[in-house]
């Protein structure tokens, strides 16, 4: 029994945000330790869960000790690591800690309720890991317009791909939900639509540079097309490495163009 983060895909969300932050900004001490205190909190979440019995009885008889030792070194962690980002970082870009900081409280909130594997639950997610990389660059030293440009690209992909992945999941889950299914695909070909939409004009204002509607389109695009034509169930694998190979192109987009701008 291990007590590191069963979510595989959350690996990619916290990881791709991050190197891609890395490769375009930098690195500084503000940087290392917001990415520190993100890190911190990912792996608190498997020892809470075992902690409330989310995993079981016979999970927390077993790991109970360990899991509040590791919840306990792991929180410390991130709230001393978070004060000190936050206290080395420029006080005009303090204000980006909230843009991840909230949907993870959101998440937070969620796992007493039971909500965490909810629809607002894994969107949570998702735009908690995407917007990090605001902070992680702004802390760096980059201009806002790239940091959002990281952040917003990430945000649209997790999400998109995240609802594509429920649709696959609420046509079999316990005989299959069609309302649901027709509800959660109409959400993502609205969002996959409006959002490459809203890059198009903010690329075409300057609120953001053209490379970010590049980087979201492989992504974007995938998800929808799950969403129309989502595979058997029996395909989560491929579907799962589908929409990590999209996040790893965004990233060497990203990477790429912004570095290449600057």
């Amino acid at each position: 029994m291990s007590l590191f983060p069963r979510e595989h895909g959350a690996y990619g969300q916290i990881t791709f945000p991050l190197l891609t932050s890395v490769a375009v900004a930098g690195i500084s001490a503000s940087a290392l330790l917001i990415a520190l205190a993100a890190i911190a909190g990912f792996l608190a979440h498997e020892p809470l869960l075992v902690l409330v019995g989310r995993r079981g009885v016979q999970a927390r008889e077993a790991l109970g000790k360990r899991a509040a030792t590791w919840l306990a070194t792991t929180t410390v962690a991130a709230i001393a690591a978070g004060i000190g980002g936050a206290w080395s970082m420029v006080p005009g870009a303090r204000w980006s800690l909230a843009l991840p900081l909230l949907p993870a409280l959101i998440l937070v909130a969620a796992i007493p309720a039971k909500r965490e594997k909810s629809s607002p639950g894994e969107i949570a997610v998702a735009l908690a890991f995407s917007f990090l990389a605001v902070p992680v660059c702004l802390a760096a030293g980059v201009p806002v317009r790239t940091a959002f440009s990281v952040g917003v690209t990430f945000a649209l992909i997790f999400v998109a791909g995240t609802l594509a992945v429920r649709v696959v999941i609420l046509g079999v889950r316990g005989g299959g939900d069609p309302q649901a299914v027709r509800a959660t695909r109409m959400t993502t070909l609205i969002l996959t639509s409006v959002g490459s939409v809203l890059l198009v004009i903010a690329a075409s204002r300057m609120w953001l540079p053209w490379i970010t509607m590049v980087a979201a389109a492989p992504g974007l695009t995938a998800a929808g097309w799950l969403a129309l034509f989502p595979p058997p169930a029996a395909r989560l694998r491929t579907v799962g490495w589908t929409l990590v190979a999209t996040s790893a192109i965004a990233a060497v987009t990203l990477a790429a163009g912004l570095a290449a701008a600057s």
